[in-house]
């Protein structure tokens, strides 16, 4: 079971790291298409060509699509770093060591994919994740324990 939550692991990093560069590259497009609505609600303001109203809803649109965008560009800086957590897991479910960071690997596999069907849709490949966390714990639980004296 060891060899199969690693290996699922692996491919469910993989996975992650993917989804982590298109949550960033998506946050930082996003933010900077708020920016520049700001910058177009400032310039009617400025010229006085925009209504009191319109202008102020692309700039209060603008600042939710900025904060948007940095949500989800910080949710793909978490994957990444997750997904090299999720790496280092799989080294040790091979060797048979470290249950405790093994358990913790496990239960932050199974967060990610849960914050990732969240945000978008689920889909095939939260299942991969979703199973590699379950074997994870499972498989860390199977950990021989150290004798007692």
């Amino acid at each position: 079971m060891n060899i199969a939550a690693g290996v699922l692991l692996i491919i469910a990093a993989i996975l992650n790291f993917i989804g982590g560069c298109g949550y960033a590259i998506g946050g930082a497009v996003a933010g900077g298409v708020g920016e520049v609505g700001s910058e177009i609600a400032t310039g009617l303001e400025e010229a006085g060509a925009g209504t009191d109203t319109g202008s102020a809803e692309i700039a209060e649109d603008s600042e939710d699509l900025k904060a948007k965008g940095a949500g989800l560009a910080l949710w793909g800086y978490a994957l990444w770093v997750i997904a090299g957590l999720m790496i280092a897991g799989a080294v040790f479910l091979f060797m048979k060591s470290k249950a405790g960071f093994v358990l913790v690997i496990g239960v932050l596999a199974l967060v990610a994919e849960i914050g990732g069907i969240l945000i978008t849709t689920f889909g095939i490949m939260n299942v991969v994740g979703l199973i590699a966390g379950a074997l994870t714990i499972l498989a860390a639980r199977s950990f021989p324990a150290a004798a007692s004296a």
